[in-house]
């Protein structure tokens, strides 16, 4: 058959040689022709339309799958962050989040670190406090200077940055030179409160893309940041709730607290727990020839040096007036008592301001100690026999410490 693009040099050569029906079936073909072309390629731009719907369809598709798992994991992370209490534990709870979210080679969660005592503020430090990675140098507890790498320049900036900006930036080429453990970050997001940078996300190869990915990772340095400041000021407020304003040592109820905490760990592993009760001698006579004062200087001192003197396990603090409460978990009578005795010896061989105008010629202290099992089985009876034993001190002549009465249990 001939090729139809010689039709039309043939068609002249007809018009002289074939007769009219010859001409319309010549003209017939090239009409076929043109209509063949067109529907040629409108079945081509019908395709292209179709295949522009799918991938929309697919891209819509992966867009509401990522928001779908996204939506779970950040409820997860909200649900984990609300119930922390302990700061030092938000970054591993942020890093889970973001490797579920990105599937990363690489991603760490970096934290402030206040300049070294002697070096100015500005010389703060970011610290490796979370890592996840596949590949590459960087290690827990590595640290970058603020400014330094790219982590260091958004930790400066106080602002969002992908790679693309990086590798704009002429200073990060600089900079990039002089930290070589450091990967090529694809996102790196600051965790800012207020105008103070807690630390820094970061994100390099992620398998997972999304056109949100850059304001995704920034919402979660904005959470994370308001979650550590709001951990910090509820852990503020709890110590303040548990410490004593005077001496700057535990008060009553947190005394109580850890008393009956010491008393269920030594239920639960068949050990001991004791108790040293004790107040000053003649306080009274203090306050009124020194002054309230004087008299309130002379507690804050004594607690600080009770709590030299003390082990770190140990738990002191203002029982309530002149009077304090030492609990010593895991030690017997015998070593309760030699410990109250050196603290006892502490304070007589202190010299106090307005201490000799006391009627012993020193400030001094009497006490009482109890042991749990021993001398009572539960935190009411053990204190009411340490109470008792420090009444017997103060009857026997003051500065002095005596043991919970040997007669037997819960002395009255």
């Amino acid at each position: 058959m001939s090729d139809l693009s010689q039709w039309p040099s043939l068609a002249v050569m007809a018009v002289i040689a074939v007769p009219p029906l010859c001409l319309l079936l010549v003209a017939l073909a090239m009409v076929l022709r043109r209509s063949s072309a067109a529907r040629r390629a409108a079945e081509e731009e019908a395709k292209d339309v179709r295949d522009a719907a799918a991938r929309r369809f697919r891209r819509l598709e992966q867009d509401l799958t990522f928001m779908r798992e996204f939506f779970q994991i950040f409820s997860t992370l909200l649900g984990e962050l609300h119930s922390e209490r302990q700061v030092r534990l938000i970054p591993g709870v942020l890093l889970k989040a973001i490797v579920q979210i990105y599937q990363p080679e690489v991603a760490a969660v970096l934290v402030k670190r206040d300049a070294p005592e002697g070096e100015p503020p500005e010389n703060a430090r970011l610290s490796v406090a979370a890592l996840h990675s596949t590949r590459g140098t960087l290690r827990d507890g590595m640290e970058f200077r603020f400014g330094e790498g790219q982590v260091g320049i958004v930790a400066k900036r106080q602002q969002v940055m992908v790679r693309k900006d990086f590798d704009d930036d002429q200073l990060w080429s600089y900079e990039r030179s002089r930290v070589t453990a450091e990967p090529a970050w694809d996102i790196v997001a600051p965790m800012v409160a207020g105008d103070d940078t807690l630390g820094v996300l970061a994100v390099s190869r992620p398998e997972r893309h999304h056109d949100t990915e850059r304001e995704v990772l920034e919402m979660l340095g904005r959470i994370g940041a308001l979650t550590w400041k709001n951990v910090e000021a509820y852990r503020r407020k709890e110590v303040e709730a548990e410490v004593d304003k005077l001496t700057r040592i535990f008060n009553k109820g947190a005394l109580l607290k850890r008393l009956q905490m010491a008393l269920i760990d030594a239920r639960k592993k068949g050990g001991k727990a004791s108790v040293f009760i004790f107040d000053l001698d003649n306080f009274k006579v203090y306050n009124d020839t020194n002054g309230h004062v004087a008299g309130d200087r002379l507690l804050a001192k004594l607690a600080e040096l009770v709590k030299d003197t003390v082990r770190s396990d140990d738990v002191f603090g203002r029982f309530g007036g002149e009077e304090f409460l030492l609990v010593m978990p895991g030690r017997t009578k015998g070593q309760a008592m030699t410990a109250a005795s050196m603290v006892r010896k502490r304070i007589e061989e202190f010299e106090f301001e307005g201490g000799r105008t006391q009627p012993l010629g020193r400030v001094t202290i009497s006490g009482g100690v109890a042991c749990f099992p021993d001398d009572a089985l539960d935190s009411v009876e053990l204190l009411r026999s340490a109470d008792t034993a420090l009444y017997r001190a103060k009857q026997g002549g003051r500065n002095r410490v005596e043991p919970a009465d040997e007669a037997g249990l819960n002395p009255v």
